[in-house]
C-alpha cells in the first residue's frame, strides 16, 4: 500500500499545461516531471504528502535529482525545499554543526546556483514531519531530513531539464571537522518541488550563493 500511496505521488507531479491545483486560480502551472532514479525517492511526508528525493554527490546531471520542465515563453519558476540527510544514529555524536551544499546545474555543465544549508543540532533533533519511507533498508535505518530551506531559481524561456546535486558535506562536533565529498555519497534531501510560468510583466527575484 505504501509504495502504491507514492506511485500516486509521483504521477501528481506530472501536471499538463492549464491544469487545475490546489493552489490560487490565478497560479499557472505547468509541466513538472520529477525524472530522478526511482531509487533517490527516500519517501513522502504524511502530514505534506510531499516528496522526498536523496541528493547524491555528483558531477552528472543524470545521476542527481533530475526535473524536466515545461515550455515557457518567458521562464520561469523552480522552488524547492532543502534538507540535511543526516543519519541519527548513538554514533553520530551530538550536538553538531552541519553544512551542506547543492548545486543546481543544467545540460553538461551550466550551472544555475550553488545552495547552502548551515544548522546547529540538538539531542533532540528530528524531522518537522514525518515520512512514508520508500525503503526500509537497515542502511537507512536512521537517517532523517533535517532543517528546511526553500530555494528559488529563475529558468529560461523554452524547456528545460535541471539537476539538483551534491557537492560537499561539513560535519564539526567538538571540535573535530569531518568532510565529505566523496561521488556518490547521498548528503541532502530535497522535497516540495514546484514550478510556475513567469506572467507577462512580472518581474522574479531569485536566490543565488556565491
Amino acid at each position: 500500500m505504501r509504495t502504491l500511496m507514492i506511485a500516486f505521488a509521483l504521477a501528481a507531479l506530472i501536471l499538463p499545461a492549464g491544469a487545475q491545483s490546489p493552489t490560487p486560480a490565478d497560479e499557472p502551472l505547468m509541466l513538472l516531471d520529477v525524472r530522478a532514479r526511482e531509487g533517490l525517492l527516500f519517501g513522502q511526508g504524511v502530514e505534506s504528502g510531499a516528496l522526498y528525493f536523496d541528493v547524491p554527490i555528483t558531477e552528472q546531471a543524470s545521476q542527481g535529482v533530475l526535473i524536466k520542465l515545461g515550455y515557457t515563453e518567458r521562464g520561469g519558476e523552480l522552488t524547492f525545499d532543502l534538507h540535511h540527510r543526516a543519519g541519527l544514529s548513538e554514533e553520530f555524536g551530538l550536538p553538531a554543526e552541519i553544512l551542506t551544499v547543492v548545486e543546481v546545474i543544467t545540460g553538461a555543465s551550466n550551472r544555475l546556483g550553488t545552495f547552502t544549508l548551515l544548522s546547529t543540532v540538538g539531542r533532540d533533533a528530528a524531522s518537522d514531519e514525518e515520512i512514508d519511507r520508500a525503503s526500509d533498508a537497515e542502511v537507512d535505518r536512521y537517517v532523517t531530513p533535517l532543517g528546511r530551506k526553500t530555494v528559488t531559481i529563475k529558468t529560461e524561456p523554452g524547456p528545460q531539464a535541471i539537476s539538483i546535486v551534491g557537492r560537499e558535506l561539513t560535519i564539526t562536533r567538538d571540535g573535530f571537522i569531518t568532510y565529505i565529498d566523496t561521488p556518490g555519497t547521498r548528503i541532502a534531501m530535497v522535497s516540495n518541488i514546484q514550478f510556475r510560468e513567469v506572467r507577462q510583466g512580472e518581474t522574479l527575484t531569485f536566490d543565488e550563493e556565491p
